[in-house]
């Protein structure tokens, strides 16, 4: 707008304004006079008096069209903050929707296992020092949560509390080969260990690892926590086995699982503070 008014256009634009304005006054003057030089005027100026009148009703608009924008303009920012109100309603409902699913996940666990004592969780970030997807959640010592403490989603592990901090931790995910989680296979009752690789882990996958090279076990099955060390709850889930391979290194077999939940992906979690049995062996059925 500033810029319009010290245009060349708009100064010529008023100077015009201001010699038919002169002009219309001359008009006025030459009416009340009828001597042989003011008619001589009025013949002269009458066609301007008109166009000056012309200028007038478009200086008005041109008023009130600024008038006008000014009112769109108002009306323009009144309804973006509308809309970043309902947004913002959006979000919040989105994240109070997450959290009852969430809820809902954790009374499903606790109606299964009573026994677990369980806090909720939002993940953070990531552990920039680590690359096998080790998540900071938002809990800590301060909600009695301690190292070693499982953490699942829904009926399926995650991982285990690795560091600690007042108000936050550090999980390690069955993404990390750094993990040895006893379990077996649901259906056959095999006893291995879980574990992953850098290849393994970078596809986000792990492995039940030392099978025997007769192993019953098939794409398909379900790996589960065995409970063995007391470290891991009996009968989490931990994911489907989707191929069994033999070792190269021993006689061994083992099978490639796929987590039954994606780490990457997660966005809250629930630590096991308790249960039954935790830092007590328990033998396999």
């Amino acid at each position: 707008m500033l810029q319009f008014l010290k245009s060349r256009k708009f100064k010529t634009f008023l100077l015009t304004v201001c010699a038919l304005t002169v002009g219309a006054v001359l008009a006025v003057a030459v009416r009340s006079s009828s001597s042989p030089f003011t008619g001589a005027i009025g013949v002269i100026f009458s066609p301007v008096q008109k166009l000056s009148s012309l200028v007038a009703e478009k200086v008005d608009w041109f008023a009130d069209s600024f008038r006008g924008s000014g009112t769109y303009l108002q009306e323009i920012e009144r309804l973006q903050q509308k809309i970043a109100e309902y947004e913002n309603k959006i979000v919040d409902y989105n994240a109070m929707e997450q959290k009852v699913a969430s809820y809902e996940k954790m009374l499903g666990v606790k109606e299964k296992n009573r026994d677990f004592d369980l806090q909720r969780a939002d993940v953070i970030g990531t552990d920039s020092a680590d690359m096998f997807s080790s998540l900071i959640i938002d809990k800590g010592s301060n909600d009695d949560i301690a190292v070693n403490d499982p953490v699942i989603s829904g009926n399926y592990l995650v991982g285990i509390v690795s560091k600690l901090h007042p108000s936050y931790c550090v999980v390690e995910t069955v993404l990390s080969p750094d993990l040895n989680i006893s379990a077996l296979e649901s259906k056959t009752r095999e006893t291995a260990y879980v574990t992953t690789t850098i290849e393994l882990s970078g596809k986000g996958s792990c492995m039940l690892s030392g099978l025997e090279r007769t192993t019953a076990v098939t794409p398909g099955g379900i790996v589960i926590t065995s409970g063995i060390g007391g470290t891991y709850p009996k009968g989490i889930i931990i994911g489907t086995v989707s191929e069994v391979n033999e070792s190269k290194y021993d006689l061994s077999n083992f099978a490639v699982i796929e987590p039954g939940v994606n780490v990457r992906e997660l966005e809250d979690v629930f630590v096991i503070t308790d249960f039954d049995g935790q830092g007590i062996e328990e033998k396999v059925d």
